[in-house]
């Protein structure tokens, strides 16, 4: 079944428990750059597992066949110019169309199985979640035209970067890089981020903790790549930058605690400077050591002013939690 956007639809209703409801679809998002030895099989995936989906593969550049053959295979196909992949599914989630409930974010590179995608669906229409993780569980390459599911780098990685988000935020996700993700339609029409690469991930992670979502993972299995096709990933640079993503969104997701945190040395500066002060004037009645108090001041002056901004900063996030509830509520909205 293929849908054209832009055009209003009418979806079909249905009775369930004596009320009529819409009959919905599944948006899909497929960001990809240069991969044209797979781009084809990825979405004849999708289509055997959710025949009703409506597929876009956002192109981000690419230089070979990629945009040609997806349009082989009768799929919209836009184009972002600004390189990332945050970009290309932040384009993709601006254009939901108004029938579809769910959405559904996967890589073009086929490495991701879509047969989880009814247990997905399901939990996502039934089961009240708003977003479903794969925790990718790695198949063992079967023939000579497959690699390794990760590399040595990215596997160390990937560990090391889910027990970072772990530690920041208290979401229930064991592979927090994961690139496939099934969404409801208020939890991406309320996501406003994607201005990165594969920071994506992590900012829609972040965006859960926001919104306080039920999240859930469910078993995807994750093969390696074709032996033509290459991995855009970079183990050190991007690490690097989901690294400081995730730091970063600590801090506007949590600034409380963030700001709190970053006051504690400073507040223990200030008492053991204060403390060598005051000790001397007990034993003495002198301040033999007058730049140490006055090192203690301006410390607990700073910790003050970092408590303070937490503080403030912490309205502003129940300020932005609240446009963003409003935007969740606002696209459930648009299906009646």
């Amino acid at each position: 079944m293929h849908f054209e956007l832009g055009r209003e639809q009418k979806p079909a209703t249905f009775a369930h428990d004596g009320i009529f409801a819409f009959m919905k679809f599944v948006f899909v998002i497929i960001p990809c750059l240069n991969e044209e030895t797979a781009i084809q099989n990825s979405i004849r995936q999708i289509r055997k597992c959710v025949p009703e989906a409506v597929i876009a593969v956002v192109d981000n550049g690419s230089t070979d066949r990629t945009v040609e053959l997806a349009l082989q295979e009768k799929v919209h196909v836009w184009h972002e110019p600004m390189q990332g992949k945050g970009y290309a599914v932040r384009h993709g989630l601006a254009r939901i169309p108004n029938d579809c409930d769910v959405v559904f974010i996967t890589d073009g590179d086929d490495t991701y199985s879509a047969e989880p995608i009814t247990q997905a669906l399901e939990l996502v229409r039934s089961g009240g979640y708003d977003m479903i993780v794969g925790a990718r569980k790695m198949v063992k390459a079967g023939s000579s035209d497959r690699g390794d599911a990760f590399r040595i780098g990215h596997t160390l990685g990937n560990k090391f970067l889910t027990g970072v988000f772990h530690t920041l935020f208290p979401v229930p996700i064991t592979d927090a890089q994961s690139g496939w993700r099934v969404m409801s339609r208020g939890f991406a029409r309320s996501f406003t981020g994607g201005a990165s690469g594969f920071e994506i991930e992590t900012e829609l992670n972040a965006h859960a903790y926001l919104l306080k979502c039920a999240v859930k993972e469910i078993p995807v299995e994750y093969r390696g790549r074709g032996e033509e096709s290459f991995s855009k990933l970079k183990t050190y640079s991007d690490g690097f930058r989901i690294l400081r993503m995730n730091l970063k969104l600590f801090r506007a997701e949590r600034p409380y605690a963030a700001f709190v945190i970053t006051a504690l040395p400073w507040t223990l500066l200030s008492a053991v400077l204060l403390f060598r002060s005051l000790s001397d004037y007990l034993d003495t009645g002198l301040v033999p050591r007058f730049p140490s108090l006055i090192a203690s001041i301006g410390s607990f002056l700073v910790a003050s002013l970092l408590w303070v901004t937490g503080m403030i900063l912490e309205r502003v996030r129940i300020s932005r939690e609240a446009i963003a509830r409003t935007s969740y509520a606002a696209a459930f909205t648009e299906l009646r």
